[in-house]
């Protein structure tokens, strides 16, 4: 069992934060980490706390955050297969108020996704392909790869990749075997408009409410169990679903499934601050 993940790294700075300042005014934080993020390799920490075995394909500048990310993920059992990038990593800043509610400030840098011969050049002896679109073009190249290997591919449809007309990534998303979506990305293609495009599964982050399955077969609502800790940060819960879900479905677990696990895992990343830091084991679920 192997699962590759193929997109975007970045060093994220989370603080805490009462307020926002106001001009020109310095306003003390909280609690302040420093940590790897990134919406495809945070799912991929996840799938690899989960237990299936994972390669990341990621640019990675030769920069301080580059180094600091590289070693994290090498810490959390994450294979790194890095493209040599020109520029800077990718840095996030995190603000997080008092209930955990987040807002976040992006510098792109140069380690969002691959280039296409990267992607070309990826072995795909794996049992799952998940990424995000940062670069329709790559991206594209690799979810027509995966198919031709039939190996099953997911993407993380992030807002930030529907900025160009959203139909011109319907021959992408309909060979897809899984959509995820949050909130906003379901405001400009809602899962029913996924599934007119014939994917067989349609997974919407709903926040605290859960997560919302759409198949052939119909919808299933999983609800978000009791939080056992109060919630201090969401950044990352819905990679963290993404990745507990890829790992569940290459273990063998069936739609309905691996999305009750996922919320699960999602639900216990919310109690602490940090997004992949907090993500559970497969022993804290309780799944070992």
């Amino acid at each position: 069992m192997t699962a590759l993940f193929v997109g975007d790294v970045s060093w994220d700075t989370t603080v805490v934060v009462e307020r926002l300042p106001e001009p020109d005014e310095k306003v003390h934080v909280g609690p302040f980490t420093e940590d790897v993020g990134g919406v495809v390799t945070n799912a991929a920490v996840a799938c690899a706390l989960a237990g299936v075995p994972v390669r990341l394909a990621c640019p990675l500048p030769d920069d301080l955050p580059g180094r600091s990310a590289a070693a994290a993920l090498a810490s959390r059992g994450v294979a790194v297969e890095r493209e040599a990038a020109a520029g800077t990593t990718c840095r996030v800043v995190v603000l997080l108020d008092p209930t955990g509610e987040k807002r976040l400030l992006l510098a792109p840098g140069a380690s969002m996704y691959p280039s296409r011969p990267a992607v070309a050049a990826l072995a795909l002896d794996v049992d799952w392909v998940h990424t995000a679109l940062y670069d329709h073009t790559a991206g594209g190249d690799l979810v027509a790869r995966a198919v031709a290997a039939g190996v099953p591919c997911s993407v993380d449809l992030e807002p930030a990749t529907l900025r160009a007309d959203p139909a011109a990534l319907a021959p992408v998303l309909r060979a897809c075997r899984t959509i995820f979506l949050n909130t906003r990305a379901a405001a400009v293609l809602p899962a029913r408009a996924l599934a007119g495009l014939g994917v067989p599964e349609v997974v919407e982050t709903l926040g605290a409410a859960g997560a919302r399955l759409t198949t052939p077969d119909g919808i299933v609502d999983v609800p978000a169990p009791a939080p056992a800790r109060p919630v201090r940060d969401t950044t990352g819960a819905g990679d963290a679903l993404a990745g507990w879900y890829v790992a569940e479905r290459v273990r063998g677990a069936d739609p309905p499934d691996a999305l009750r696990t996922a919320v699960t895992a999602a639900s216990f990343s919310v109690g602490s601050v940090g997004a992949s830091a907090s993500y559970p084991t497969r022993a804290l679920l309780g799944q070992a």
